[in-house]
């Protein structure tokens, strides 16, 4: 009996987790806005209007092909010295924080440019 009970755990906990793996727990949009946004993503500061500041960082716009990445992308556009850090941060700046491994394909996107 204490086996038949130990290979139903097994199989519970199995099954567990690859659901889990498989489809997840958690809505995939849960983890782009936090608890103040709206659905628009405008963040609520208490009742004052803040404009973000316009973007200092050249940039060219970009449609994404199968098999880009950014740092593909920077290296079509002859960017030559940066700091994968540095080019993650502005990337993300432009793009309203959309982080590069969440970029789509046919979707256009600022592609931070160094000269």
């Amino acid at each position: 009996m204490k086996r038949l009970a130990a290979f139903i755990v097994v199989i519970f906990v199995v099954f567990i987790i690859y659901f889990d793996l498989t489809t997840g727990t958690i809505p995939a949009d849960a983890g782009a806005r936090g608890p103040a946004e709206s659905a628009a993503g405008a963040v609520y500061t208490g009742g004052t209007a803040e404009k973000p500041e316009p973007s200092t960082i050249p940039f060219v716009e970009s449609v994404i092909k199968p098999g880009d990445t950014l740092l593909s992308l920077l290296e079509q556009n002859e960017t030559k010295s940066y700091s994968i850090e540095t080019a993650i941060a502005d990337f993300q700046k432009l793009n309203n924080g959309i982080k590069p491994e969440n970029i789509q394909i046919g979707k256009t996107y600022k592609i931070p440019v160094y000269k």
